[in-house]
Protein backbone atom coordinates (compact mmCIF):
# COMPACT_ATOMS: atom_id res chain seq x y z
CA UNK A 1 0.00 0.00 0.00
CA UNK A 2 1.27 3.29 -1.43
CA UNK A 3 0.07 5.53 1.54
CA UNK A 4 1.28 9.63 0.47
CA UNK A 5 3.12 11.12 3.61
CA UNK A 6 2.60 15.12 4.36
CA UNK A 7 5.43 16.39 6.24
CA UNK A 8 5.00 19.68 8.02
CA UNK A 9 7.36 22.26 8.35
CA UNK A 10 9.86 22.32 11.38
CA UNK A 11 11.78 25.94 10.65
CA UNK A 12 13.16 27.26 13.77
CA UNK A 13 14.17 30.89 14.51
CA UNK A 14 14.90 33.12 17.76
CA UNK A 15 13.53 36.29 17.63
CA UNK A 16 15.90 38.14 19.89
CA UNK A 17 14.27 41.65 19.64
CA UNK A 18 11.45 40.35 21.30
CA UNK A 19 13.57 39.69 24.12
CA UNK A 20 14.43 42.94 24.14
CA UNK A 21 11.19 44.74 24.09
CA UNK A 22 9.58 42.25 26.84
CA UNK A 23 12.36 43.67 28.99
CA UNK A 24 12.44 47.12 28.64
CA UNK A 25 8.44 46.64 28.27
CA UNK A 26 8.54 44.93 32.19
CA UNK A 27 11.37 46.51 34.14
CA UNK A 28 10.43 50.02 33.18
CA UNK A 29 5.93 49.90 33.87
CA UNK A 30 4.79 50.92 36.89
CA UNK A 31 3.12 48.29 39.00
CA UNK A 32 1.18 50.89 41.16
CA UNK A 33 -1.75 48.50 41.92
CA UNK A 34 0.80 45.74 43.61
CA UNK A 35 1.55 45.66 46.95
CA UNK A 36 4.32 43.47 48.85
CA UNK A 37 2.84 40.50 50.21
CA UNK A 38 2.42 36.93 49.45
CA UNK A 39 -0.93 34.35 49.55
CA UNK A 40 -0.42 31.42 51.40
CA UNK A 41 0.36 28.23 48.72
CA UNK A 42 -2.23 26.31 47.86
CA UNK A 43 -1.69 22.53 47.42
CA UNK A 44 1.97 21.18 46.46
CA UNK A 45 0.85 18.18 44.46
CA UNK A 46 0.30 17.55 41.12
CA UNK A 47 -0.68 15.17 38.26
CA UNK A 48 2.28 15.46 35.62
CA UNK A 49 0.73 12.90 33.66
CA UNK A 50 -3.16 13.84 33.47
CA UNK A 51 -5.21 14.28 30.02
CA UNK A 52 -4.65 17.29 27.90
CA UNK A 53 -7.00 20.36 27.27
CA UNK A 54 -10.79 18.76 28.70
CA UNK A 55 -12.50 22.36 26.96
CA UNK A 56 -11.57 20.88 23.49
CA UNK A 57 -12.11 17.52 23.57
CA UNK A 58 -12.98 15.83 20.14
CA UNK A 59 -16.20 13.62 20.34
CA UNK A 60 -14.10 10.34 19.63
CA UNK A 61 -17.04 7.82 21.10
CA UNK A 62 -19.10 9.56 18.55
CA UNK A 63 -16.63 8.86 16.01
CA UNK A 64 -16.44 4.72 16.95
CA UNK A 65 -20.06 4.85 17.04
CA UNK A 66 -19.71 5.53 13.03
CA UNK A 67 -16.95 2.79 12.72
CA UNK A 68 -19.54 0.19 13.30
CA UNK A 69 -17.13 -2.34 14.71
CA UNK A 70 -18.69 -6.29 13.79
CA UNK A 71 -16.37 -7.37 17.24
CA UNK A 72 -18.37 -6.15 19.92
CA UNK A 73 -15.71 -6.94 22.71
CA UNK A 74 -13.22 -5.12 20.95
CA UNK A 75 -15.60 -2.03 20.84
CA UNK A 76 -16.62 -1.90 24.14
CA UNK A 77 -12.84 -2.36 25.32
CA UNK A 78 -11.86 1.05 22.69
CA UNK A 79 -14.44 2.87 24.27
CA UNK A 80 -13.45 1.88 28.00
CA UNK A 81 -10.11 2.79 27.48
CA UNK A 82 -11.26 6.37 25.79
CA UNK A 83 -13.65 7.02 28.33
CA UNK A 84 -10.65 6.15 30.94
CA UNK A 85 -8.28 8.34 29.10
CA UNK A 86 -6.10 5.24 28.74
CA UNK A 87 -5.53 6.63 24.54
CA UNK A 88 -2.47 4.92 23.95
CA UNK A 89 -3.98 1.45 24.71
CA UNK A 90 -6.74 2.79 22.58
CA UNK A 91 -4.67 3.55 19.90
CA UNK A 92 -2.86 -0.23 19.89
CA UNK A 93 -6.42 -1.43 19.42
CA UNK A 94 -7.68 0.60 16.26
CA UNK A 95 -4.56 -0.69 14.90
CA UNK A 96 -5.53 -3.88 15.43
CA UNK A 97 -9.38 -3.07 13.71
CA UNK A 98 -7.12 -0.74 10.72
CA UNK A 99 -4.61 -3.81 9.86
CA UNK A 100 -7.68 -6.15 9.76
CA UNK A 101 -9.28 -3.93 7.77
CA UNK A 102 -6.55 -3.08 5.24
CA UNK A 103 -6.04 -6.99 4.48
CA UNK A 104 -10.31 -7.54 4.26
CA UNK A 105 -9.58 -4.56 1.59
CA UNK A 106 -12.27 -2.51 3.15
CA UNK A 107 -10.88 0.37 2.34
CA UNK A 108 -14.18 2.54 3.69
CA UNK A 109 -13.65 1.81 7.17
CA UNK A 110 -9.78 1.40 7.25
CA UNK A 111 -10.30 5.15 6.54
CA UNK A 112 -12.97 5.52 9.01
CA UNK A 113 -10.41 3.67 11.64
CA UNK A 114 -7.44 6.28 10.43
CA UNK A 115 -9.34 8.84 10.70
CA UNK A 116 -10.24 7.90 14.36
CA UNK A 117 -6.97 6.94 15.00
CA UNK A 118 -6.14 11.28 13.81
CA UNK A 119 -8.37 12.24 16.45
CA UNK A 120 -7.17 10.17 19.04
CA UNK A 121 -3.65 11.58 18.60
CA UNK A 122 -5.20 14.85 18.24
CA UNK A 123 -6.57 14.50 21.49
CA UNK A 124 -3.26 13.05 23.34
CA UNK A 125 -1.67 16.21 22.02
CA UNK A 126 0.47 13.83 19.39
CA UNK A 127 -0.09 16.01 16.29
CA UNK A 128 2.78 14.58 14.03
CA UNK A 129 1.38 11.05 14.65
CA UNK A 130 -2.72 12.82 13.75
CA UNK A 131 -0.98 14.28 10.74
CA UNK A 132 0.24 11.08 9.37
CA UNK A 133 -3.12 8.94 10.17
CA UNK A 134 -5.27 11.89 8.78
CA UNK A 135 -2.97 11.87 5.46
CA UNK A 136 -3.66 8.28 5.40
CA UNK A 137 -6.96 8.86 5.55
CA UNK A 138 -7.24 11.23 2.69
CA UNK A 139 -5.74 9.29 0.43
CA UNK A 140 -7.76 6.44 0.75
CA UNK A 141 -10.86 9.35 0.24
CA UNK A 142 -9.26 10.47 -2.83
CA UNK A 143 -8.35 7.39 -4.14
CA UNK A 144 -11.84 6.22 -3.72
CA UNK A 145 -13.26 9.22 -4.87
CA UNK A 146 -14.93 9.52 -1.41
CA UNK A 147 -16.38 13.30 -1.66
CA UNK A 148 -18.07 13.20 2.27
CA UNK A 149 -14.44 11.13 3.10
CA UNK A 150 -12.27 13.58 1.57
CA UNK A 151 -13.98 16.54 3.20
CA UNK A 152 -13.82 15.19 6.83
CA UNK A 153 -10.27 14.50 5.89
CA UNK A 154 -9.44 17.84 5.27
CA UNK A 155 -11.72 18.99 8.17
CA UNK A 156 -9.53 17.33 10.79
CA UNK A 157 -6.54 18.44 9.75
CA UNK A 158 -7.68 21.80 9.83
CA UNK A 159 -8.49 21.12 13.44
CA UNK A 160 -4.99 19.54 14.32
CA UNK A 161 -2.99 23.01 12.75
CA UNK A 162 -5.89 25.03 14.79
CA UNK A 163 -4.75 22.64 17.76
CA UNK A 164 -1.09 23.59 17.53
CA UNK A 165 -1.81 27.08 17.18
CA UNK A 166 -3.70 26.84 20.69
CA UNK A 167 -0.79 25.13 22.24
CA UNK A 168 1.82 27.50 21.23
CA UNK A 169 -0.30 30.11 22.28
CA UNK A 170 -1.14 28.76 25.65
CA UNK A 171 2.77 27.83 25.85
CA UNK A 172 3.83 31.30 24.52
CA UNK A 173 1.07 32.75 27.22
CA UNK A 174 2.73 30.68 30.47
CA UNK A 175 6.35 31.85 28.83
CA UNK A 176 5.29 35.55 29.05
CA UNK A 177 3.26 34.80 32.79
CA UNK A 178 6.78 33.44 34.32
CA UNK A 179 9.29 36.36 33.21
CA UNK A 180 6.53 38.18 34.63
CA UNK A 181 6.76 36.69 37.73
CA UNK A 182 10.62 36.60 37.72
CA UNK A 183 10.57 40.17 36.77
CA UNK A 184 8.06 41.08 39.94
CA UNK A 185 10.40 38.76 42.83
CA UNK A 186 13.15 40.64 41.45
CA UNK A 187 11.30 44.02 42.09
CA UNK A 188 10.66 42.94 45.55
CA UNK A 189 6.65 43.02 44.15
CA UNK A 190 5.08 40.01 45.76
CA UNK A 191 1.24 40.50 45.39
CA UNK A 192 -0.22 37.82 43.13
CA UNK A 193 3.15 35.81 42.08
CA UNK A 194 2.00 33.09 43.73
CA UNK A 195 -1.52 32.43 42.23
CA UNK A 196 0.15 33.37 39.03
CA UNK A 197 2.74 31.40 39.32
CA UNK A 198 0.39 28.42 40.02
CA UNK A 199 -1.66 29.09 36.95
CA UNK A 200 1.92 28.80 35.12
CA UNK A 201 2.05 25.45 36.40
CA UNK A 202 -1.14 24.35 35.87
CA UNK A 203 -1.58 25.69 32.14
CA UNK A 204 2.08 24.13 31.64
CA UNK A 205 1.50 20.86 32.63
CA UNK A 206 -1.80 20.33 30.51
CA UNK A 207 0.21 21.39 27.18
CA UNK A 208 2.65 18.78 28.36
CA UNK A 209 5.71 21.55 28.83
CA UNK A 210 6.85 19.47 32.11
CA UNK A 211 10.59 21.64 31.99
CA UNK A 212 8.67 25.30 31.94
CA UNK A 213 6.46 23.65 34.74
CA UNK A 214 9.36 22.92 36.73
CA UNK A 215 11.04 26.23 36.18
CA UNK A 216 8.01 27.70 37.48
CA UNK A 217 8.22 25.69 40.97
CA UNK A 218 11.88 27.00 40.75
CA UNK A 219 10.14 30.71 40.69
CA UNK A 220 7.87 29.59 43.57
CA UNK A 221 10.69 28.42 45.97
CA UNK A 222 12.51 31.85 45.15
CA UNK A 223 9.18 33.73 46.02
CA UNK A 224 8.76 32.10 49.36
CA UNK A 225 12.58 32.50 50.18
CA UNK A 226 12.23 36.26 49.56
CA UNK A 227 9.41 36.27 52.39
CA UNK A 228 11.74 34.04 54.90
CA UNK A 229 9.06 31.01 54.17
CA UNK A 230 11.69 28.16 53.99
CA UNK A 231 9.38 25.38 54.46
CA UNK A 232 7.28 26.35 51.07
CA UNK A 233 10.07 26.85 49.69
CA UNK A 234 11.64 23.36 50.41
CA UNK A 235 8.31 22.17 49.40
CA UNK A 236 8.38 23.45 45.58
CA UNK A 237 12.16 23.09 45.08
CA UNK A 238 11.27 18.96 45.92
CA UNK A 239 8.27 19.22 43.31
CA UNK A 240 10.68 20.83 40.69
CA UNK A 241 13.19 18.15 41.47
CA UNK A 242 10.20 15.40 40.74
CA UNK A 243 9.66 16.85 37.51
CA UNK A 244 12.92 17.36 36.07
CA UNK A 245 13.40 13.56 37.35
CA UNK A 246 10.15 12.67 35.44
CA UNK A 247 12.02 13.93 32.10
CA UNK A 248 15.75 12.45 32.78
CA UNK A 249 17.26 16.37 34.02
CA UNK A 250 19.60 14.58 36.55
CA UNK A 251 21.74 17.71 36.57
CA UNK A 252 18.88 20.01 37.58
CA UNK A 253 17.83 17.54 39.87
CA UNK A 254 21.03 16.81 41.92
CA UNK A 255 21.24 20.52 41.86
CA UNK A 256 17.81 20.66 44.14
CA UNK A 257 18.25 18.04 45.82
CA UNK A 258 21.44 19.02 47.18
CA UNK A 259 20.39 22.10 48.23
CA UNK A 260 17.65 21.60 50.32
CA UNK A 261 17.99 22.81 53.90
CA UNK A 262 18.49 19.55 55.80
CA UNK A 263 17.30 21.11 59.22
CA UNK A 264 13.69 21.39 57.79
CA UNK A 265 12.92 18.09 57.21
CA UNK A 266 13.86 14.68 58.69
CA UNK A 267 15.66 12.11 57.51
CA UNK A 268 13.04 9.62 56.86
CA UNK A 269 11.72 12.21 54.40
CA UNK A 270 14.75 12.63 52.70
CA UNK A 271 15.23 8.85 51.99
CA UNK A 272 11.48 8.60 50.76
CA UNK A 273 12.09 11.54 48.56
CA UNK A 274 15.42 10.19 46.83
CA UNK A 275 13.70 6.95 46.82
CA UNK A 276 11.30 8.42 44.61
CA UNK A 277 13.42 10.78 42.52
CA UNK A 278 15.12 7.59 41.53
CA UNK A 279 12.07 5.80 40.52
CA UNK A 280 11.31 8.58 38.17
CA UNK A 281 14.60 8.44 37.10
CA UNK A 282 14.69 4.92 36.30
CA UNK A 283 11.23 5.07 34.81
CA UNK A 284 12.60 7.37 32.03
CA UNK A 285 15.38 5.38 31.54
CA UNK A 286 12.94 2.22 30.81
CA UNK A 287 11.01 4.37 28.47
CA UNK A 288 13.58 5.52 26.73
CA UNK A 289 14.41 2.14 25.43
CA UNK A 290 10.57 1.08 24.73
CA UNK A 291 10.36 4.64 22.79
CA UNK A 292 13.57 3.83 21.31
CA UNK A 293 12.46 0.24 20.09
CA UNK A 294 9.54 1.43 18.87
CA UNK A 295 11.06 4.04 16.68
CA UNK A 296 13.07 0.30 15.53
CA UNK A 297 9.52 -1.56 14.58
CA UNK A 298 8.46 1.79 13.10
CA UNK A 299 11.20 1.74 10.32
CA UNK A 300 10.63 -2.02 9.95
CA UNK A 301 7.03 -0.94 9.20
CA UNK A 302 8.37 1.54 6.52
CA UNK A 303 10.90 -1.34 5.11
CA UNK A 304 7.96 -3.87 4.42
CA UNK A 305 5.66 -1.34 3.23
CA UNK A 306 7.92 -0.19 0.54
CA UNK A 307 8.84 -3.96 -0.41
CA UNK A 308 5.25 -4.72 -0.90
CA UNK A 309 4.37 -6.51 2.22
CA UNK A 310 1.73 -4.54 4.19
CA UNK A 311 0.54 -7.86 6.25
CA UNK A 312 3.88 -8.03 7.64
CA UNK A 313 4.52 -4.33 7.51
CA UNK A 314 1.26 -3.85 9.56
CA UNK A 315 2.36 -6.36 12.43
CA UNK A 316 5.55 -4.21 13.05
CA UNK A 317 3.18 -0.86 13.34
CA UNK A 318 0.60 -2.32 15.89
CA UNK A 319 4.13 -3.82 17.75
CA UNK A 320 5.09 0.21 17.93
CA UNK A 321 2.34 0.89 19.23
CA UNK A 322 1.77 -1.50 22.30
CA UNK A 323 6.07 -0.37 23.15
CA UNK A 324 5.08 2.96 23.30
CA UNK A 325 1.72 1.67 25.04
CA UNK A 326 3.93 0.48 27.63
CA UNK A 327 5.89 3.89 28.64
CA UNK A 328 4.41 6.61 30.57
CA UNK A 329 2.35 9.46 29.00
CA UNK A 330 5.61 11.94 29.63
CA UNK A 331 7.89 10.16 27.85
CA UNK A 332 6.53 11.75 24.27
CA UNK A 333 7.00 15.02 25.88
CA UNK A 334 10.23 15.03 27.13
CA UNK A 335 12.23 17.89 25.07
CA UNK A 336 9.89 20.50 23.34
CA UNK A 337 11.68 23.14 21.35
CA UNK A 338 11.77 26.79 22.10
CA UNK A 339 8.65 28.56 22.72
CA UNK A 340 9.47 31.69 20.79
CA UNK A 341 10.12 28.66 17.64
CA UNK A 342 6.89 27.13 18.29
CA UNK A 343 4.76 30.14 18.39
CA UNK A 344 6.63 31.06 15.13
CA UNK A 345 6.06 27.72 13.83
CA UNK A 346 2.10 28.11 14.82
CA UNK A 347 1.80 30.54 12.24
CA UNK A 348 2.62 28.18 9.37
CA UNK A 349 -0.06 25.86 10.96
CA UNK A 350 -2.69 28.37 11.38
CA UNK A 351 -1.72 28.99 7.18
CA UNK A 352 -2.67 25.05 6.63
CA UNK A 353 -5.62 25.53 8.71
CA UNK A 354 -7.30 27.79 6.43
CA UNK A 355 -6.12 25.95 3.06
CA UNK A 356 -7.79 22.46 4.94
CA UNK A 357 -10.70 24.30 5.81
CA UNK A 358 -11.29 25.99 2.70
CA UNK A 359 -10.87 22.84 1.10
CA UNK A 360 -13.53 20.91 3.06
CA UNK A 361 -15.74 23.84 3.11
CA UNK A 362 -16.10 23.85 -0.72
CA UNK A 363 -16.90 20.28 -0.42
CA UNK A 364 -19.75 20.44 1.96
CA UNK A 365 -20.84 22.90 -0.17
CA UNK A 366 -20.65 21.62 -3.38
CA UNK A 367 -22.07 18.73 -2.10
CA UNK A 368 -25.03 20.16 -0.35
CA UNK A 369 -23.66 18.99 3.26
CA UNK A 370 -24.94 21.90 5.67
CA UNK A 371 -23.54 20.36 8.73
CA UNK A 372 -20.18 19.66 7.50
CA UNK A 373 -20.21 23.25 5.78
CA UNK A 374 -21.63 24.52 9.02
CA UNK A 375 -18.48 22.83 11.09
CA UNK A 376 -16.15 24.32 9.18
CA UNK A 377 -17.56 27.56 9.52
CA UNK A 378 -16.98 27.33 13.05
CA UNK A 379 -13.74 26.01 12.51
CA UNK A 380 -12.53 28.95 10.43
CA UNK A 381 -13.79 31.06 12.89
CA UNK A 382 -10.91 29.84 15.58
CA UNK A 383 -7.86 30.74 12.95
CA UNK A 384 -5.57 33.69 14.45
Amino acid sequence: MDIKRFIPDHAITTVPVLALLFALHYFLSPDDSAEDGIEATGSLSYDYWRPGIESEELDIVAGLSQLELDDVKRDQLIRDLLQQGKFKQARTQLLEVAAALMLADDQSQLGETLLLLGEVAINQQELAAAEVYLQESLYLAMSRDDVVGTARGYQLLGQLNIRARELARRAANTYDQLWQARNSIARGIYQGVNDNLQMVIRDNLEIRRYGAAADAWEALASLHEQVHDGYQAQQARIEAARLFASTGQITHVRRLIDGLDRSLISDSDIDSIEREIEGLLEEHQQDLVKTSQARDYQMLYHHYLRIDQPERAWKFRIKSSEMLSNTSDRSMFQRQADVIAVLYNSNFAMDRARRYLDKAGKIYDDSGVSDGLEKTREMESLIY
